[in-house]
């Protein structure tokens, strides 16, 4: 059974994506998690803390749960672009609550700079995630050396961010970020291991064992 505190974080998140960040109320929560507000309010004295405390579990999930791994056959670099790829529709087929809540956040931090200061670690550490694996996979000749892992991280990181509740445009903008970063000789070279022509027919690269829409059950 999860602890009170973690109780209380997963109430906030069922509020969050059923009445958005305007719907956000303390009671609201209390209820939802079947305690008096006064319990509410011993975990997290403000309304602030609540969301810091989100924010905190949020990223605790994203680091810790992850699709299955595709097998490595060749590049490194270019097997972890394609591990955030299944991430992404693992995460929408398996956790989409996490990604729902994420996007409200996100929204409302472009209003309320307090928020965005609550989502900057999560963010950043995401970021820099992203450029880490970028420069090593430069370093290894997967990605084109004229993007830098700062540019390749933002594009990944805004267009990812962009991709949350479109779920069937997932398969073509990855194979297309796919395409802006690594080489053609790397993605020719890959095709081809996998038994393929060297044309672009592979099959889908966000899951080894997911499709890249797929829904949750009871959902649609």
């Amino acid at each position: 059974r999860p602890d009170r505190r973690t109780e209380l974080i997963e109430a906030t998140m069922t509020v969050l994506t059923e009445h958005g960040f305007e719907g956000l109320r303390t009671r609201r929560v209390a209820e939802q998690a079947g305690v008096n507000v006064a319990t509410l309010h011993y975990y997290f004295s403000t309304k602030e803390e609540l969301i810091r405390g989100l924010a905190d579990y949020l990223a605790e999930r994203f680091r810790t749960f992850h699709a299955p791994a595709p097998p490595v056959e060749g590049s490194l670099g270019l097997a972890r672009l394609r591990q955030e790829f299944a991430d992404a529709a693992f995460y929408w087929a398996k956790e989409r609550k996490l990604l729902l809540v994420l996007q409200e956040l996100v929204h409302r931090s472009r209003r309320c700079p307090a928020i965005g200061r609550i989502l900057e670690p999560l963010l950043s550490e995401w970021r820099s995630g992203l450029e880490a694996m970028l420069r090593e996979g430069r370093e290894e000749g997967v990605f084109r050396p004229e993007i830098s892992p700062y540019e390749g991280a933002s594009l990944l990181a805004a267009a990812m961010m962009g991709l949350l509740g479109s779920p069937n445009l997932f398969e073509v903008v990855f194979r297309a970020l796919e395409r802006a970063l690594v080489k053609p000789e790397v993605l020719a070279r890959d095709r081809r291991e996998k038994g393929g022509d060297g044309s672009d027919s592979s099959p889908s690269i966000c899951s080894p064992t997911l499709p890249a829409a797929a829904t949750v059950p009871g959902e649609g």
